[in-house]
């Protein structure tokens, strides 16, 4: 699974406390506008991550250190709208198991939001090797003069491609999908 994909489904995941993700690809799927409101909210906190990740890594004087504050500060202002979605297709993944939904939805948005930050940290600090650093700055720099609408649209866009079943030989093999996304 790529990295990117890692941290949406991770975000997306741990932020309801480790709900049965079974449960949730067999009964429910997210359209891709959730799955937008999602990497949206995710984001500015993966690369905030990121940066503080491969800060030892990378030059002083890179992209990162020089540019990155200010990216996140422009990704970060687009959170709060794209929180009301992305918390319903949080909801959503978490499987059946309703006493853990129950607490999940008692929860205020201010604690909510909180958590599934710190979560989405850590599994972006886990999840980074550090000889991908030099390669995620550079991707970061390619992408950065996009609006960040438009950088969340085309990662939808890929983890869309990259959930597509792949055949594998046999006739009708497929792979289980990692984000259950709903078919166009």
């Amino acid at each position: 699974m790529s990295l990117i994909r890692k941290l949406v489904v991770g975000a997306a995941l741990a932020s309801l406390t480790m709900a049965e993700v079974a449960a949730a690809q067999d009964s429910t799927c997210l359209s891709e506008r959730e799955v937008t409101s999602l990497v949206t909210y995710a984001l500015p906190v993966v690369m905030d991550s990121t940066m503080k990740t491969c800060r030892p890594q990378l030059s002083p004087d890179g992209y990162f250190a020089v540019q990155g504050p200010s990216l996140v500060q422009r990704y970060a202002a687009r959170k709060s709208a794209a929180w009301p979605e992305a918390k319903s297709a949080l909801f959503k993944l978490g499987g059946n198991d309703v006493k853990m939904k129950d607490v999940v939805t008692s929860l205020s948005d201010e604690a909510l939001q909180p958590f599934a930050e710190g979560l989405v940290a850590a599994m972006v600090t886990k999840g980074i090797k550090p000889g991908q650093c030099k390669a995620i700055e550079r991707g970061v720099r390619l992408l950065s003069p996009l609006p960040p609408e438009n950088t969340a649209e085309l990662v939808t866009f890929i983890l869309v491609l990259a959930d597509k079943p792949k055949v594998r030989g046999a006739v009708g093999a497929s792979k289980q999908s990692d984000l259950p996304i709903c078919p166009a």
